[in-house]
């Protein structure tokens, strides 16, 4: 590779951020003024239980940068609501969301944005908070991370697959658990039980019952006392599977029985479903019928977009809100909030769009 063809992508992160920066990205905010922006987050970084994630500190700058810069931090149903023109304008408007129900997202995440008066709804799998499972991605981490072998040889189908995991190496350890993790997504619940069964007899590591303080959920009691700092709720299902691959009752209950324990703990849950995975292809008519059914009034994907009144007014669009991750870096945010990430999607001809399917 030349150095010239090296230096393209320096060049253009450079341009973006000259962009991102300067008085010339203030030219795009009108784009806002008829699309919102819902973030999305997962876990946050907590050096004691070894837990990665976002940074406490990098989140409060951001957060900082948008109180300084005047947009409307809004929970997500009052962005929907003035979206639709039920509500007054919400120029320039963002709002937050955090998927799961994990221990730090009560403890650190809800006062930190307590700390910016900010509005944000967590989606929690109840049978997590339950502790009646835990998440089977974390039982992968936990076996890489814990097996006192240096190889690993598995079997799986038609394929061979070793990974290298030396003593100390945890970087090599997370990729490994990460890759293994990509190859189970796609598989039906209980073909990945056995798959993951089959690394855990391999490693000569047992999978505890209830999970290590790392992977651990958040109580109903932290659940409850994150709402009186102003943390939202909303179900995520109870046991997190792929809706689309589970059949009629089991979806049913999947949707409403999380709406209902909810309801059951929390002081003032949300109507707004957070569907696993979100992808294209993860959830359909059915799931729009069983969360219309339940009461549930809309519901976040993790497919990546800006919700606009074009999307919100589609026969099922207020079941299929996109959502964007929230950026490591201001000069990200900067371009996400302020309409020059927008523009560039409507030039592509890439912003999201509910799929066709019949009205609900």
């Amino acid at each position: 590779m030349s150095p010239r063809e090296y230096d393209v992508p320096n060049v253009k992160g450079a341009a973006l951020q000259l962009v991102a920066y300067s008085g010339v990205a203030n030219i795009f905010r009108p784009l806002t003024r008829d699309a919102g922006v819902v973030f999305m987050l997962h876990r946050f970084s907590d050096q004691w239980q070894r837990v990665g994630g976002h940074d406490a500190r990098q989140v409060r700058a951001l957060l900082a940068y948008l109180r300084r810069e005047k947009y409307r931090l809004v929970d997500v149903m009052s962005l929907l609501a003035a979206i639709r023109g039920e509500a007054p304008p919400l120029r320039h408007a963002v709002a937050f969301t955090i998927d799961d129900g994990y221990h730090e997202q009560a403890s650190l995440a809800a006062p930190l944005f307590a700390e910016f008066d900010c509005p944000v709804t967590t989606f929690v799998t109840t049978g997590f908070l339950d502790g009646v499972l835990w998440f089977w991605w974390d039982q992968i981490e936990h076996i890489f991370a814990s097996t006192a072998r240096t190889v690993l040889r598995l079997h799986l189908g038609d394929d061979i697959i070793c990974y290298a995991l030396p003593t100390n190496d945890v970087d090599a350890r997370h990729a490994a658990a990460l890759h293994f993790s990509a190859r189970c997504k796609g598989l039906s619940e209980s073909a990945r039980r056995e798959v993951i069964a089959l690394l855990s007899r391999t490693a000569e590591v047992e999978i505890p019952e209830r999970p290590p303080r790392r992977y651990a959920a958040m109580t109903w009691g932290e659940l409850r006392q994150a709402e009186r700092r102003g943390m939202t709720f909303g179900p995520h299902t109870i046991t997190h599977p792929l809706l689309s691959r589970v059949d009629d009752e089991s979806a049913r209950n999947e949707i409403a029985g999380s709406w209902a324990r909810l309801r059951a703990e929390a002081a003032r849950p949300v109507p707004l479903f957070a569907y696993p995975n979100g992808q294209l292809g993860d959830f359909g008519d059915r799931e729009f019928h069983c969360l219309q059914n339940a009461g549930i009034s809309a519901a976040v994907t993790a497919r990546v977009g800006f919700v606009t009144r074009e999307h919100l007014r589609a026969p099922h669009g207020r079941f299929e809100i996109p959502r964007i991750n929230f950026p490591y870096s201001l000069s990200d945010l900067i371009q996400q909030v302020n309409g020059l990430e927008r523009f560039k999607s409507i030039l592509r001809g890439v912003e999201t769009r509910p799929h066709a399917s019949v009205e609900v």
